[in-house]
């Protein structure tokens, strides 16, 4: 692998790491505190979305940071979206 190549590769995997990390506080409160307020159900799935086009793009070109990021936070984002929804109805059904 070329020195360029290798430096494009650590910057990708750097985005990654950071990428998959910022969601896990609010993943966290949500679990704890068992309440969806403060949360947009739109913005929720707008990510996940966004994260599904990543994996293609990801696939399509070869970009295995990118698949992986897109991967792993569209999980994420499925997690916050079932936990929102599940919250949601038990606060409703209070």
């Amino acid at each position: 692998m070329a020195s360029n190549e290798l430096i494009k590769s650590i910057f990708g995997w750097i985005a990654t790491a950071f990428s998959l990390t910022y969601k896990i506080p609010q993943i966290y409160v949500l679990y704890r505190e068992k309440k969806h307020k403060g949360l947009s159900i739109m913005s929720l799935i707008c990510q996940a979305l966004a994260y599904a086009f990543y994996v293609i793009h990801g696939y399509i070109n070869h970009d295995l940071p990118i698949l992986c990021m897109g991967a792993v936070s569209g999980l994420q984002s499925i997690l916050l979206i079932v936990l929102y929804c599940l919250y949601k109805n038990k606060e409703t059904n209070e």
